[in-house]
């Protein structure tokens, strides 16, 4: 019922942007019977009604006059935990923002679902929750840690390791003391300070700093005390220095780097470095002390958008920022305790360089453009690191193998730069995220004649260290692979395709004989579209197949075969695919239909690509029209045989609305310089 109410509201949508007198329509539902269907289909949680509760969010406003609010999520979220799957509803918090409504999750939020998880004894799920807060934009407070300490408390009997040791007494003491120290402290703060401060984030979450301010005030005349915090809690979402400064005048409270480092942070996990570094210069002109709080966000947006946009320039402005911290905090006597800040309840770190500090530089150097100019900036880094007594991390152990081997001038002593770290038990073990990495340089080293051809044998060989040091081998490792098998065929001579081809076979070979992968649909594709793009179409085909009488394919396995159906001149074959999807009830999307009318265009058949999209395409499909792109396909190849003019003259018989939304020129071709006559 609710389904066929969307697709009427969809529907009355489309009609009131073509009619806006049909407008004044009521709205059909109340908001109760949308938010009871909300819950039902959360306490489900299956896919398809994960899917439709997303549709319901996208009509919200015209089902029931309403825009989606927090309220609308918290529904949701408490429809999830009567599912009870935690990682279900850990993936809608992270994903909240790009849902329809675009809502960042509150504090309230992650505490509704913290405290499923504590009741249920899943302490891994909060750490790795805890984690996805600070990334979020909604950093953990008291209460957080709370939970995460009742939780820890409470699973203690119940933890595997402590099980494993079978010393009971030993594990009562140990809770003992935890609860001492933790659980059964004093706690300083009055409840009503924490309620206070409470509602002063909740009203930062919902209604910006401004009406915060004005809320804090309030708090003033019941008693409330400014401080710190208050400043804390007030920026929370803010990423501007505007913010800070209307604050600060405000309240009456000088910021403190601390205060700084929001700011900063908060931009760069906006999207906006150039506002950070604005935020940093002005940062320097207080006075203030440096620290790697405030530095690391910014030495981290500047790696990331330097390994993203391939701009090593920006990865020298990172190294320069770490020497200025570098200078402002030398290293000290081994034996003397180390220099840290407190950030906030029960979190701190190092003022001065750290591991992840570390990590994040060397990281980047192993995915800059000239490897080589960062070689002696990372022994440096390592030699720094030894004089702060900083252990090796997973990631720094990790980008030094990238590093030696883009390095080395062959094959053979890329490997061996990596047997040679890999395998020295005094360092950490590299995890599924590191072999991956690895395997993905590996796959793309480039020396001399060979320098396209990827080292399958030693590829492998690596793949199985990656499996006896206990590591899953993901459909991943074999995908990035074939992946890049394929993109090298794109622009290769016919020699070095036949090798490109021999090495797509033996990834295939060396996947069928692995016992411990199941591939999933991804990985499928990729063989198939690497297959017909090395020109192996049969083996392609036979791949479609398999992937059709087992049930298992989707969208993106449509276009691949079209598309190898185009390229190979198969059109018997292309045909045998449209049928059988149709008699699946199949409905191609979009990227299907212009994959089929691009093979139809291909194999010399432009009459039917033409009648296809003028009488066929999105034939009961709301979201499947014909548009610009649809067009170019069919110009593309009509200007080859000098039919455009034809063309967009039946486009403009049979199709008037597209025609209208055609720009005058279609990649070069002037199409609407004369109307054609109807």
């Amino acid at each position: 019922m609710l389904l066929t109410e969307i697709q009427r509201v969809s529907t009355r949508c489309t009609i009131r942007h073509c009619c806006p007198t049909a407008a004044t329509e009521r709205h059909p539902l109340k908001e109760d019977q949308v938010l009871r269907a909300l819950d039902v289909l959360a306490s489900s949680a299956r896919p398809r009604d994960l899917a439709l509760i997303e549709k319901v969010l996208a009509n919200f406003t015209p089902l029931c006059g309403l825009p989606v609010v927090a309220e609308v999520h918290s529904h949701i979220i408490r429809g999830l935990l009567k599912q009870g799957n935690p990682q279900t509803l850990l993936n809608w918090l992270v994903q909240m923002r790009q849902k329809p409504g675009n809502i960042q999750p509150y504090l309230q939020h992650w505490h509704m679902f913290l405290e499923y998880c504590a009741g249920i004894g899943h302490v891994r799920m909060i750490r790795t929750a805890l984690s996805k807060m600070a990334h979020s934009g909604s950093p953990p407070n008291n209460r957080t840690f709370k939970i995460l300490f009742r939780a820890i408390s409470y699973t203690f009997w119940y933890d595997e390791d402590v099980a494993k040791l079978n010393q009971t007494q030993q594990a009562n003491e140990v809770k003992e003391e935890f609860n001492r120290r933790f659980l059964k402290r004093v706690i300083k703060e009055s409840p009503r300070l924490v309620e206070w401060e409470e509602s002063l984030a909740l009203e930062v979450e919902r209604r910006g700093i401004a009406e915060a301010v004005k809320f804090c005030r309030s708090l003033q005349e019941d008693g409330y005390k400014v401080h710190h915090r208050t400043l804390s809690i007030l920026l929370r979402r803010s990423h501007d220095i505007s913010d800070l400064e209307y604050a600060e005048e405000a309240l009456n409270l000088k910021p403190s780097a601390f205060h700084w480092s929001i700011i900063i942070a908060n931009a760069i996990r906006a999207g906006n470095l150039s506002s950070a570094l604005s935020s940093y210069r002005q940062f320097q002109s207080t006075g203030l002390p440096l620290s790697a709080p405030l530095l690391q966000p910014l030495i981290t947006g500047l790696c990331n958008t330097a390994t993203s946009t391939r701009r090593d320039d920006l990865l020298d402005q990172a190294l320069k920022l770490y020497h200025e911290l570098a200078c402002a905090f030398p290293p000290v006597d081994r034996d003397a305790p180390p220099r840290r800040e407190v950030l906030d309840f029960m979190r701190e770190r190092s003022v001065g360089p750290d591991a992840y500090m570390y990590g994040t530089l060397l990281r980047a150097m192993g995915s800059s453009v000239d490897v080589q100019k960062y070689s002696k900036a990372a022994i440096s880094l390592l030699s720094a690191m030894e004089a702060r007594t900083i252990s090796h991390t997973s990631i720094i152990l990790t980008s030094l193998i990238v590093i030696a081997m883009r390095c080395s001038s062959s094959v053979d002593e890329a490997l061996e730069a990596y047997r040679r770290l890999a395998r020295q038990e005094s360092l950490p073990r590299i995890t599924a995220w590191g072999y991956q990495w690895i395997l993905d340089t590996l796959s793309k080293l480039t020396f001399g004649e060979d320098r396209s051809l990827p080292p399958i044998w030693h590829y492998f060989e690596v793949v199985k260290d990656m499996r006896l040091s206990g590591l899953a081998v993901t459909p991943t490792i074999y995908a990035q692979l074939l992946k890049h098998l394929a993109q090298l065929a794109r622009d290769a001579p016919e020699v070095m395709k036949d090798r490109l081809a021999a090495c797509v076979r033996r990834v295939h070979d060396h996947l069928t004989l692995d016992p411990t992968i199941t591939p999933n649909i991804s990985l499928w594709n990729q063989l198939m579209d690497s297959y017909q793009r090395v020109g192996l179409f049969a083996e392609a085909y036979r791949v479609w197949e398999m992937l059709l009488v087992s049930e298992n394919f989707d969208h993106a396995s449509v276009s691949i075969i079209l598309d190898a159906c185009g390229f190979a001149n198969a059109w018997p074959l292309a045909q045998k695919v449209y049928t059988r999807l149709s008699e699946r009830s199949f409905l191609l999307n979009q990227g299907n239909w212009h994959s089929y009318v691009e093979c139809m265009c291909r194999v010399g058949r432009l009459n039917d690509a033409v009648k296809a999209v003028c009488l066929q395409m999105g034939q009961g499909q709301k979201d499947v029209v014909p548009n610009a792109d649809t067009i170019q396909v069919l110009l593309t190849f009509a200007t080859r045989a000098n039919q455009q003019d034809e063309v967009l003259s039946r486009i403009q018989r049979y199709l008037p609305d597209v025609w209208e939304t055609l720009p005058s020129n279609l990649g070069g071709i002037d199409i609407k310089l004369n109307d054609v006559a109807m």
